[in-house]
């Protein structure tokens, strides 16, 4: 009973279908920020940062840049404007604020504004787990919490994704289907979690 209790569930979570935002329009542009290590709960769009707070270090945030740049391109999504221009509008946006602190989806929303785009991409990571151990055996799991924003910039309406996953053992990565064939039951490093973030994100924002 045990055992079939267990495949039901294998195959309701292999076969379930995430709810997705309608599909953006392909003329539609689109500028992707640089990923967001945040540091203060006032940055954040949503939520609260968690308390064992680490740091990602620049490195590490830029290959996550590529990784997602890579993913829409394969995609066929093409951002009219990348990281560096987004930077040059955040820079011009926070200049003109009396204070540091400020209300995150109007920061963002104003940068957008900045770039005269119709859609903005904001990728955050506020948690990042090393493995500490091989593919076969670990002491340590890694895992990590991604969040994308995808903010229309007109209507200020701000669509959201958000993955939180620290790899499991083998019954419970069962339980995560095609992620769990994908890795070939291997225990992987966050930022092959991060890929499949960044891979089923886009997708459900409609990019």
């Amino acid at each position: 009973m045990r055992y079939l209790l267990l495949t039901l569930l294998f195959i309701c979570a292999a076969c379930a279908t995430p709810v997705r935002w309608p599909a953006v329009p392909p003329a539609s542009t689109l500028a992707v920020a640089h990923f967001i290590h945040p540091q203060n709960d006032w940055e954040l769009m949503a939520g609260v940062l968690p308390e064992d707070l680490t740091p990602v270090n620049p490195e590490t945030l830029a290959a996550l840049d590529a990784d997602l740049a890579d993913i829409l391109e394969k995609r066929g999504v093409h951002p009219v404007m990348r990281a560096a221009m987004v930077r040059q509008c955040e820079e011009i946006v926070l200049a003109s604020k009396e204070r540091r602190r400020f209300e995150a989806v109007e920061y963002w929303k104003a940068v957008g504004q900045c770039l005269q785009t119709e859609f903005l991409l904001v990728p955050y990571v506020t948690r990042w787990q090393e493995r500490q151990g091989g593919e076969w055996g670990v002491q340590r799991p890694a895992g990590l919490t991604v969040d994308l924003y995808l903010i229309e910039v007109a209507s200020g309406q701000v669509r959201r994704y958000h993955f939180e996953e620290e790899q499991r053992g083998l019954a419970e990565n069962l339980l995560l289907g095609k992620r769990f064939f994908k890795r070939h039951g291997r225990w992987v490093t966050p930022r092959e979690i991060a890929a499949d973030a960044l891979e089923e994100g886009t997708r459900e924002l409609g990019l």
